[in-house]
């Protein structure tokens, strides 16, 4: 987001980015101090809503801070931050013909709706709600059916999280571009029902909703009711509101964050420095460390596995990806192999193997160029680090676009659209590669929840085969960042007919509410999952 009409960006290597805000287009001119490189550039006027601004990419041969001039006027001035932009690795692998290389695509299905916002409830079934003029859907993986929830305020742009309960707690929401409501709004999936909580202080546009510990929700960033920027953080919990006085702190919309193992919540982006939030008391936040590539925005962050995040793509825009470890002592980034693609406005979703998905987005440097649709899919392995390109959908979702894990395996990909770009009401599900190696294991029987720490029983026919059981909590996503799902392995034992699994046992890794429990074969072949609620 930029304060004025026109700004530079420091993106990565000699790359910046010129932005205009303003409702003109502008000339401008530019030069690297201290040598004699200059150019011009030609910026389109701005655009209401998100991001606001028009972007033209600009890269110098020289080195060093460049000067942003308007009728020769100085209007922003940006220092080259010498930062990388990316891993040398080489690291993408096609994959063949088949299904059990590349996976395959269904065909595109009817949506009622743009699905801006998707969420996996409890009962297996999906939530949800596009732009304005339309009504939240629930719809039924099984029959095919919609169902249509009413809603009481308009939840476009809100951030969404799942309660330990399995309600979903939505925040903020509609009013105008970059101006947002201070509703608390939750859906009931057992009744399917909306209520209202406590309003938040101020509203929000483009708020983070993350799930906490102790079951408590805060809510970071957003715009206001006047479009200011919402500095901050409230927490919500049992239905009052508090808020975080002593953490100031502006984010750019739909903030990269998670629950980390050491209690506080941690900011992975979009911009470079990482950052924990201590939500006790009136709040303070600590830097952890800065990425090694610049700004991210409409990258994906997504924890892999038990404390693990990885950050791919964004910025403007960029194949690369890189990882932390919040278990160690300094966490600290890392490269890994970048994916085949540039990709802005995808999707990351981990799967029960522990690879994670990346679907969806664009190529392209503008906000959502269409022109540069990224149509195949990737999917990058945690132990090797390395990206397969997978098979190829066959509609374009760039800026919009959802994509969750279903209890089945298959991942749901729906949404796309703006006022510049097609409305897609449809959806497609992908089948990835593990469900076409053999023979699924069966889950006969499990609980419908379990305690911290307890140890419970799964029936499988299939227990002797069994290597792995995933725990993966339940998707909730919108505008590139799913605010619900982590990723971890749970130990287990081996009976006859049955297996002797082991709850987590720490809420900071495993936060109270719903996951999929996942048991896996010597083939990486899954089983249709159970959810479970940890509480």
């Amino acid at each position: 987001m930029v304060s004025h009409p026109l700004d530079l960006v420091y993106v990565c290597g000699n790359k910046f980015l010129a932005t205009n805000s303003s409702s003109s287009t502008l000339d401008v001119t530019y030069r690297v101090v201290g040598t004699q490189q200059t150019g011009s550039l030609t910026l389109d006027k701005g655009q209401g809503g998100d991001p606001g601004h028009s972007e033209a990419e600009l890269e110098t041969s020289a080195r060093g801070v460049v000067e942003l001039y308007h009728k020769d006027e100085l209007v922003a001035r940006r220092q080259n931050e010498g930062l990388p932009c990316g891993s040398s690795a080489i690291s993408s692998i096609v994959a063949g013909v088949t299904t059990a290389e590349a996976g395959h695509w269904s065909e595109p299905f009817y949506w009622p709706a743009v699905a801006v916002h998707l969420t996996l409830l409890p009962n297996g079934r999906v939530l949800s709600w596009g732009a304005t003029r339309t009504q939240p859907q629930v719809w039924n993986p099984v029959t095919g059916n919609f169902t249509q929830v009413p809603e009481p305020v308009e939840l476009f742009c809100a951030g969404q999280t799942l309660l330990p309960d399995g309600r979903v707690l939505v925040a903020g929401g509609h009013i105008s571009d970059d101006h947002g409501l201070r509703d608390i709004t939750i859906f009931n999936p057992s009744t399917q029902t909306w209520s209202r909580s406590t309003p938040m202080r101020r509203g929000r546009w483009y708020p983070t909703t993350t799930t906490l510990a102790s079951g408590a929700v805060v809510i970071t960033a957003g715009r206001d009711e006047s479009g200011n920027a919402v500095t901050l953080p409230e927490v919500w919990e049992s239905g009052t509101v508090r808020v975080l006085t002593s953490a100031s702190r502006a984010l750019a919309y739909y903030p990269r964050a998670f629950q980390a193992p050491n209690g506080r919540l941690f900011y992975a982006g979009e911009e470079r420095r990482s950052r924990y939030l201590n939500t006790s008391g009136t709040g303070s936040w600590s830097s952890v460390g800065d990425r090694l590539y610049g700004t991210r925005d409409y990258g994906a962050a997504v924890m892999y596995d038990d404390g693990k995040i990885l950050y791919v793509g964004g910025g403007r825009t960029t194949n690369t990806a890189e990882i932390i470890d919040l278990n160690a002592g300094t966490p600290q980034w890392r490269w890994s192999n970048p994916m085949a693609f540039r990709r802005r406005h995808h999707n990351a979703t981990v799967l029960p193997t522990g690879e994670v998905l990346v679907t969806g987005g664009t190529s392209g440097t503008s906000f959502d160029d269409q022109t540069q649709r990224v149509r195949a899919a990737e999917i990058w392995n945690p132990v090797t680090q390395n990206w397969t390109t997978l098979a190829s959908n066959s509609v374009t979702r760039t800026y919009h676009g959802t994509s969750i894990l279903l209890p089945d395996g298959r991942v749901l990909h729906a949404g796309s659209g703006s006022s510049r770009t097609p409305h897609e009401f449809n959806a497609e599900l992908f089948s990835p590669p593990y469900l076409f190696k053999g023979a699924r294991p069966t889950i006969s029987s499990a609980p419908t929840s379990v305690g911290y720490g307890a140890s419970f029983t799964v029936g499988t026919a299939q227990a002797s085969s069994i290597t792995r059981v995933s725990f993966i909590r339940l998707g909730s996503t919108t505008h590139a960042f799913d605010m619900n799902q982590r990723f971890q392995r749970l130990p287990f034992t081996r009976q006859s007919g049955a297996l002797r699994i082991t709850a987590p046992s720490n809420r900071n890794r495993t936060p109270p509410g719903h996951y999929m429990l996942f048991i896996l074969n010597t083939a990486g072949v899954p089983s249709v999952a159970k959810i479970i609620r940890i509480n």
